[in-house]
């Protein structure tokens, strides 16, 4: 797949270096944060390689190019928590690549979001002598410098989401160079243990995909093979394990599910409550971004006893970035599942969704509000505005303090949460219509979109809110 690309190849195989800003050891220890020093074999850096997206020319992303053998050590207040010790390949050490899409693209080149893979499991999180969190694949991403991917995870954690990925923030050295504050976390992953449980020999987990072209095996349902943005690609089993057998199986297990939002037969094919709190997730923390926000889908074995599943969500860059108020795209777009579910003559969707957010949104917010209080005067927070300053003095950034982001965040969801609050209940007050625009007699009607704002004319192929005179409101969809 990659060699069809080969044209579409810049010539940036070696990332250059840049000279900045040095930061001492010392400086990074009395931080305060976990220190990830990261020796690779020769001083060998991980490189990537730049490719032009084959759907938006002009657009680009990045492949990594190289798996760099390497030492990890893991400390905190001068105490080393982990040591892989040096790479020997199967017995010790690790590899680290860099990963990402767009963001590993538009990251300076010593910079990058990394994936690791250990050569021998364990927790890197250090949570003690629990076997159960041991693993060989982590992430260092690059959201410890927003609070985006921590109150994310926090309201995953609060509507009870069957996996939160598990992190901490952490200040990273390669090679004795100091390249920034990061998350240390786990990574998607099949770990019945602690992460994805899903049948080790029958069970799947696969991606909505807006970066499918760069892999090496996918396939396309019928819901999306028109667009060619979007395809499956593989998580659980690995791309190069996947058979036929198995690759038929789920994507005819796909194609059904999607007919079944069409005639409104879902309930056999989705985990209603798990499809509910990823999207109210996504509602309640604004998300813009309907591409990289990445939906993986789960289906714990090949048998009938087992539905899809939305287990985890990943990527909050784009939060808090719509109108306060409104939906998330992913609600409201019509390529989506989510508005086929929510306009289903099969109300079974949109009420449980519904009663998930009554039922929970006084702890919902209770709890973030708490957590947004608290959280500055932590020693964490104390610790991580030092590193971001370290951070900005490294590489001339510019980023806030953990107080400037929480104060932006606060005052969003002040605006945000009543107003969903009514958009929610008015989807319960609602009935679900399909009508032309002749079908509809235009006295004393008034027409309002999802976000409740009045519209002076219905807007054509959209649904609508209408409200008749004597107060009662239908959503119609204008043909």
């Amino acid at each position: 797949m990659r060699n069809f690309f080969i044209s579409l190849l810049l010539c940036f195989t070696t990332l250059p270096t840049v000279a900045q800003k040095t930061i001492t050891l010392d400086q990074v220890k009395q931080a305060g944060l976990h220190i990830v020093e990261i020796t690779t074999v020769n001083n060998e850096e991980p490189e990537g390689t730049i490719v032009e997206s084959p759907l938006f020319p002009g657009s680009y992303n990045m492949l990594y190019k190289n798996k760099v053998p390497c030492k990890i050590v893991i400390s905190k207040d001068g105490q080393t928590l982990y040591d892989s010790d040096e790479y020997i390949k199967k017995t010790s050490g690790a590899t680290i690549r860099i990963n990402g899409n767009t963001t590993a693209y538009y990251s300076h080149p010593l910079n990058m979001p990394y994936k690791i893979k250990l050569e021998k499991a364990a927790d890197l999180l250090c949570r003690g002598n629990d076997s159960k969190y041991k693993d060989k694949e982590w992430r260092l991403i690059k959201d410890a410098v927003s609070l985006n991917t921590m109150i994310g995870f926090k309201v995953s954690q609060l509507l009870d989401l069957e996996w939160t990925p598990a992190y901490i923030p952490c200040n990273v050295i390669i090679n004795g160079d100091y390249r920034g504050c990061y998350l240390l976390m786990e990574t998607m992953k099949q770990n019945e243990s602690c992460r994805i449980n899903c049948d080790k020999h029958t069970g799947y987990i696969i991606e909505k995909d807006p970066y499918w072209w760069k892999e090496t095996r996918y396939f396309s349902s019928n819901w999306y093979k028109d667009d060619n943005v979007y395809r499956w690609t593989w998580k659980y089993p690995d791309s190069d394990e996947v058979n036929e057998e198995q690759e038929t199986y789920i994507k005819q297990y796909i194609v059904s599910m999607e007919e079944s939002l069409s005639n409104g037969n879902y309930e056999s094919y989705i985990d209603i409550m798990s499809f509910a709190k990823w999207i109210l997730l996504h509602d309640i923390i604004g998300t813009r971004d309907s591409w990289g926000s990445n939906m993986f889908m789960k289906k714990y074995d090949n048998t009938d006893n087992s539905q899809l599943q939305l287990p985890c969500v990943w990527d909050f860059d784009s939060s808090y970035d719509i109108t306060p108020g409104s939906f998330s795209l992913l609600h409201t777009q019509e390529n989506e599942y989510f508005y086929a579910l929510f306009n289903s003559s099969n109300r079974v969707f949109a009420t449980t969704y519904i009663t998930l957010w009554n039922d929970k949104k006084k702890e919902i917010v209770n709890k973030l509000y708490d957590f947004l209080n608290e959280y500055p005067n932590s020693d964490e927070a104390k610790a991580l505005d030092i590193s971001r300053a370290l951070y900005n003095e490294r590489f001339d950034y510019h980023y806030s303090t953990v107080n400037e982001d929480i104060q932006l965040i606060y005052n969003w969801l002040q605006n945000h949460i009543d107003l969903l609050d009514q958009n929610i209940q008015l989807i319960e007050k609602s009935t679900n219509i399909s009508i032309n625009k002749t079908g509809i007699n235009n006295t004393h009607i008034t027409y309002y979109n999802l976000n409740g704002m009045k519209q002076y004319k219905p807007k054509k192929k959209n649904l609508n809110i209408l409200k008749n005179a004597n107060g009662k409101t239908i959503k119609v969809f204008i043909k």
